[in-house]
């Protein structure tokens, strides 16, 4: 007992070590509600308080709400001190996005950060824990909306006199865990989890951006079949996760239209843990769509997307678009609450990254490894020193499927006041895959998985800081490797700026022992009835 609750008790230590001198009287705001917007004075500089990069609003984020001060920095453009010519007086709400030097011959240039999502002028607090995903491309586009807002402001010319403009951002993070619980191998680690490059291009014309994601492989490379070693440092190796170019001007016109590799606009996945959500695990889906849409630009607003792509799984051999969907949303604000409503429907789950690959390997003989499972060799039995024709290869996956299945989703953010947020999100598959290509218990199965958070911001310490508590649960998604219940506790802060750090606590429950899988004829894992406990210490730069 006293050596399964040591890394409980390191974990909190630790935490407590980082969180300890944030105590005061003075409000603050957390990374993870929508507080009423206030005006915080750093440097005579109005700046507002408003949350404009949280995982739980997504779909209103870079909506100006325009006005102007005279409380500006002396040594400022506005307070003119520069040859620009234009107004004194600068918006002082909205996210702050702009160019650095207006003096760059063509006026084309570079410029850094942080992370697409977080605002320039906005301290490590009103960073996210998990940055947006899914309609990246409307979050782009006001980004682009509010840079042009901005230099109108300042009386410079926008559109093809502006030239290009290169934004880099990015995200480095790491983690320290210890896992343990009945029915389950102890494990703990430390890691370097992400490390991603972001870049957006916007310009010459107020049309046409594009944005594209450089991101690293923490895995094993066996895991993934990028290399033949065991080490994970001589992995890391460094692929493009997304590329896309957008289509579209939130100035002159709500419609807009995205072509590339992204995620499609299928869920929200938004939590405020560390561990990625079970909704995210069985859904999320990364392909080359074409995605057309329709954002309202009014404070009330609805969003409408509809989008088709080639996914890799099929039936009957088919090689043409073969998959696609719509999703619907509406966000609303009040005095004392706001809230976003939404859902999606997709032609075939079957294309989700959880399901194209399961992560179950290393396992003799292999197990289901998802219809886009790789080719594993293996010995059976696990002999040493046997022959060489003794050693099999399997398949653990096909996407030739009987039948697509279609799936739904339904989410909802919801804020209360300056402190209260809730989260739901659930996703279902409309009808049960065929016993040829998904199993459980000797039926066809009928993935689902549900995600339910309550987040309260801690009002008397100084540093931003919220508490969230969340439960999640599936079913029939014993093939892909999730466990039936979730239960999660996570602390967040932003102690130095630029930064996150979080603290979660997590105890899983597997399914029970009876419970079996199959995945396109391979067998899957077992329930085991067990659980796992596990402890995550995380720690975010942003930049």
């Amino acid at each position: 007992m006293k050596a399964r609750f040591t890394p409980i008790v390191l974990g909190l230590s630790l935490f407590g070590l980082m969180i300890g001198p944030v105590f005061a009287t003075s409000p603050s705001t957390s990374p993870n509600v929508l507080p009423k917007s206030k005006k915080i004075v750093r440097k005579n500089k109005v700046m507002p308080s408003k949350l404009s990069g949280d995982s739980v609003n997504t779909e209103n984020l870079y909506e100006p709400n325009i006005k102007t001060t005279t409380a500006v920095n002396d040594g400022s453009v506005a307070a003119g001190n520069s040859q620009i010519e234009g107004p004194t007086d600068l918006p002082s709400r909205g996210p702050l996005y702009l160019p650095v030097d207006l003096d760059v011959p063509g006026q084309s240039f570079v410029s850094s950060g942080p992370y697409i999502g977080v605002p320039l002028e906005f301290a490590g607090g009103y960073l996210i824990v998990n940055t947006p995903s899914v309609n990246e491309d409307i979050l782009l586009l006001n980004l682009d909306k509010n840079v042009d807002q901005r230099l109108k402001a300042l009386g410079r010319p926008i559109g093809k006199a502006l030239g290009s403009h290169i934004l880099l951002s990015g995200l480095v993070e790491a983690q320290a865990f210890g896992k343990g619980g009945s029915g389950t191998n102890g494990a703990s680690d430390i890691d370097l989890t992400s490390v991603n490059l972001d870049a957006y291009i916007m310009g010459p014309s107020t049309w046409t951006s594009a944005f594209f994601e450089f991101a690293y492989d923490n895995n094993i490379g066996t895991q993934t079949g990028a290399f033949t070693s065991n080490d994970r440092v001589l992995n890391s190796r460094v692929f493009l996760t997304k590329g896309f170019i957008i289509l579209g001007d939130f100035t002159q016109s709500p419609f807009y239209a995205s072509l590339g590799q992204m995620y499609v606009p299928f869920g929200t996945y938004s939590t405020t843990m560390v561990s990625a959500p079970l909704t995210r695990n069985l859904a999320r889906t990364l392909a080359r769509p074409l995605v057309v849409g329709y954002k309202s630009q009014d404070p009330n607003s609805l969003l409408l997307t509809a989008y088709i792509f080639s996914g890799p799984s099929k039936v009957n051999g088919s090689s043409h678009i073969n998959n696609g969907g719509i999703n619907v949303s509406y966000s609303f604000k009040q005095e004392k609450y706001n809230a976003v409503i939404g859902g999606g429907v997709i032609s075939n789950i079957a294309d989700s990254l959880g399901m194209q690959l399961t992560g179950n390997n290393n396992n003799n003989p292999p197990l289901f490894g998802g219809f886009g499972g790789p080719i594993e060799t293996y010995v059976p039995g696990g002999a040493t020193n046997i022959p060489s024709g003794d050693v099999l290869q399997i398949a653990t996956g096909s996407e030739d499927l009987v039948h697509r299945v279609p799936a739904y989703d339904f989410n909802l953010k919801f804020g209360l006041g300056d402190n209260w947020q809730v989260i739901a999100e659930y996703i279902f598959a409309s009808t049960n895959f065929n016993n040829q290509d998904l199993q459980f218990d000797d039926h066809g199965a009928k993935p689902q998985a549900a995600n339910f958070e309550v987040i309260y911001n801690i009002p008397w310490i100084t540093y931003p800081t919220s508490i969230s508590g969340g439960y999640q649960l599936s079913e029939d998604a014993l093939a892909i490797g999730l466990p039936a219940k979730r239960y999660s506790m996570t602390a967040n802060t932003s102690f130095w700026r630029n930064t996150l750090q979080s603290l979660e606590l997590r105890r899983d429950i597997n399914y029970g022992k009876s419970d079996t899988s199959t995945g396109s004829g391979v067998k899957g894992p077992t329930g085991n009835g067990g659980s796992a406990n596990v402890i995550t210490l995380q720690f975010q730069y942003y930049f």
